[in-house]
């Protein structure tokens, strides 16, 4: 964890600093405030970097921040930014969606290719978390209807995202290689959903929900007590939230058979692999025997050691 305290600074400095700080450690803005001339300005910055994800919490006197056309050329690879307002109200404008404002419990997210201005009539927080676009594997997204317009962290992706915000500010760099892992997964293909959404349509949480459940699911196959209530509490969720997105398609426990099987079958056809069917199996946490049996040949219309033979006699 990172502080950046201004009020360490003398007074007089403060504000240069701060426009260093955010630079730095942002992308770059060109921030402007009248309260550097009675000596009140006054900010601080705590940043808790995790995998890809720059997590942090800003505060400040009111401002105007500016990453307009000049700002943008300096930009290097494209960010999209999080914003979620903690405290205070932030008059948001980009070219694509006009100004709009943006109060506590509303979230909006910015592209760093493209321009954008920040105004803050007084004091203001906010919780900001930056996610690459080489981080979302999917078409460009830079002109998503949703960039840039004001968002309800209450209801829809809107919530998903936030929920998992939350759980993510919580993760130590230490959690990266483990927990954090799917968590910063989740966060991505939710942040993502909420770009790909129809500006003006209800938002429905299902599809973010189901797309982090998955992911998690994927990653985590070899758990043997793998659940319902698990990935819920991992995506901070309640079961039921988990049980209604998957509702609308297969239940998750037909997700998670057939992930298992997927990546078991996978293995099988792999001519370098010798390990024991029923090892592998175990591996990827069909721990019954009997019931893998039945399900491999349910879903393969044969048995795991034919699966095996026929392809790599094909191979």
């Amino acid at each position: 964890m990172v502080v950046h305290d201004l009020s360490t600074h003398r007074g007089s400095d403060r504000f240069e600093v701060w426009r260093e700080v955010i630079c730095r450690e942002f992308t770059p803005l060109t921030p402007e405030t009248a309260s550097v001339v009675d000596g009140g300005f006054d900010a601080r910055v705590e940043l808790r970097p995790l995998g890809s994800t720059n997590r942090a919490v800003l505060e400040s006197v009111g401002q105007r921040i500016a990453h307009g056309e000049r700002e943008v050329a300096h930009t290097g690879e494209g960010v999209y930014f999080v914003n979620v307002q903690l405290a205070g109200t932030c008059r948001v404008r980009t070219e694509s969606a006009g100004a709009v404002n943006v109060v506590p419990g509303q979230f909006t997210v910015v592209d760093t290719t493209r321009p954008y201005w920040f105004d803050y009539e007084g004091p203001w927080r906010v919780m900001s978390y930056q996610v690459p676009h080489s981080c979302l594997a999917m078409s460009d997204l830079s002109q998503a209807p949703t960039i840039g317009r004001s968002l309800d962290t209450g209801a829809g992706t809107g919530l998903a995202l936030t929920s998992i915000m939350k759980a993510l500010w919580e993760l130590t760099p230490d959690d990266s290689t483990s927990s954090g892992v799917h968590l910063e997964r989740a966060f991505y293909a939710t942040v993502a959903a909420v770009l790909g959404e129809t500006w003006g349509t209800a938002a429905d949480p299902s599809s973010s929900i189901t797309a982090a459940a998955t992911e998690y699911i994927r990653t985590h196959l070899g758990d043997p007590d793998l659940s319902v209530s698990v990935v819920a509490r991992a995506l901070s969720v309640s079961p039921r939230t988990v049980h209604y997105a998957f509702s609308k398609g297969a239940s998750f426990a037909t997700v998670l058979r057939e992930q298992r099987l997927a990546a078991i079958a996978a293995v099988l056809r792999d001519p370098n692999n010798s390990a024991g069917i029923s090892r592998i199996a175990v591996r990827h946490g069909m721990i019954d025997a009997s019931a893998f049996s039945r399900a491999f040949r349910q879903q393969y219309s044969m048995s795991a050691r034919d699966y095996r033979a026929q392809a790599h006699v094909s191979a």
